[in-house]
């Protein structure tokens, strides 16, 4: 079975199932096509890059939260952004050094990922990105709420801690979905 993408190109045999992250995906990412062949290179790079941009601005709010913080001497809340920048840069550091995907030559050691393989990374790189952009936000409602004296920014700041270690597990587990491509069975 097979479906179009926004550039007409027919992706390759991707289940109906899939459609929903491909399309959630595509909402972020413009040209993103569901590793459809001869583009996973370029598909991987842009999931990867998306979520170090999205990072970047979780960073980016706790940085103006310590800032102000720090300036304000709320030490406390002050501490909880700087734990969670250290946690940002962390995460991006993970996502540049990860493994890249579908590195497939003629004679090589890996085998062709399946249909099976391409739906688990398609969903497993909507759900990354998912749980990026609720980083985000919950970093925008901590700088929101530090500027204007309302809720609890410290809550709120860990909060976005805690999001932006989980998925930096989450992300991490994203290796194992590109661990099943890399051996070709050995049949004896």
């Amino acid at each position: 079975m097979c479906i179009r993408d926004r550039l007409g190109k027919t992706m390759v045999g991707t289940p109906l199932d899939v459609v929903p992250y491909i399309r959630g995906v595509q909402l972020v990412l413009i040209g993103y096509n569901g590793y459809t062949k001869g583009s996973r290179f370029e598909n991987d790079k842009m999931v990867r890059d998306e979520i170090i941009r999205a990072v970047g601005r979780v960073r980016s709010h706790m940085q103006n939260i310590f800032d102000s913080q720090f300036k304000a001497g709320n030490i406390e809340i002050a501490r909880a952004a700087k734990q969670c920048m250290e946690e940002c840069d962390y995460l991006i550091e993970d996502v540049q050094k990860s493994v890249s995907g579908m590195e497939h030559a003629f004679l090589s050691g890996q085998r062709s990922p399946s249909n099976r393989d391409l739906k688990k990374l398609i969903k497993h790189d909507h759900e990354v990105i998912e749980m990026v952009t609720k980083a985000v936000n919950i970093a925008n409602s901590a700088e929101l709420s530090t500027a204007t004296s309302d809720g609890n920014a410290q809550q709120l700041t860990m909060q976005t801690t805690q999001m932006v270690t989980s998925c930096k597990g989450f992300f991490g587990a994203r290796a194992n979905v590109l661990a099943g491509l890399k051996q070709k069975k050995v049949k004896k």
